[in-house]
């Protein structure tokens, strides 16, 4: 179960599935919050997804893109979807999105750009974003809005593309219905497999 589903559709973080009407998966009493895994009985998930696949279908018009942040390896066809840095008034921010369907950047403590963020997305992929745009040069009389309580500060999708142009930072997106549909399409085939070997589905954390 890839987590983004598992955050963005069986918890609903973002809210629309509750907004869709489609209930929370039925899932048994008294199970271990930290479980690596999620069992439910397999006619259960059958019964919730002939329920939660036409509402998502009915409503696949009304429901936003899911974004995705991918920083490319320089002089290959690699991509990664990792974490990219801007800079804004002297200050540097980060921005991150897998499947999400709304950009936010955030500020970071000062020097921590240079000194940590850039080393740890090298140790870690074997390389690290090369240009750092400046909001200044890339979107002159552009300001950054102020940041919610949360510390995010919202970012247009086409802000961050005309921000990040040329720097090797792609902005993907996707239809919510799409992403999510196709893997309750997948789970559901699973859930069946597992009632015709009497077996529960269970549903691995990623």
């Amino acid at each position: 179960m890839a987590p983004q589903f598992e955050s963005g559709f069986l918890r609903d973080d973002f809210g629309i599935r509750a907004r869709l009407g489609i209930p929370e998966l039925p899932v048994p009493v008294g199970r271990e919050p930290n479980a690596k895994e999620l069992v439910v009985e397999a006619d259960v998930f059958i019964a919730w997804h002939k329920r939660t696949a036409p509402a998502l279908a009915s409503r696949r018009h009304d429901l936003p893109m899911l974004y995705q942040v991918w920083l490319h390896r320089p002089q290959t066809t690699e991509k990664m979807g990792r974490a990219v840095y801007f800079e804004a008034g002297g200050d540097q921010y980060s921005v991150f999105a897998s499947l999400a369907p709304t950009l936010f950047a955030r500020k970071l403590p000062g020097g921590w750009l240079r000194e940590k963020m850039l080393p740890a997305q090298k140790q870690s992929t074997g390389f690290a974003q090369t240009i750092i745009p400046r909001i200044e040069e890339q979107l002159p009389g552009t300001t950054l809005r102020p940041a919610d309580i949360d510390g995010n500060i919202p970012i247009s999708p086409q802000r961050f593309e005309d921000l990040f142009l040329n720097s090797g930072v792609e902005l993907e997106a996707w239809p919510f219905a799409e992403v999510f549909a196709r893997e309750l399409s997948e789970l559901a085939a699973a859930a069946t497999h597992a009632k015709t070997c009497g077996r529960a589905l269970h549903l691995r954390h990623f």
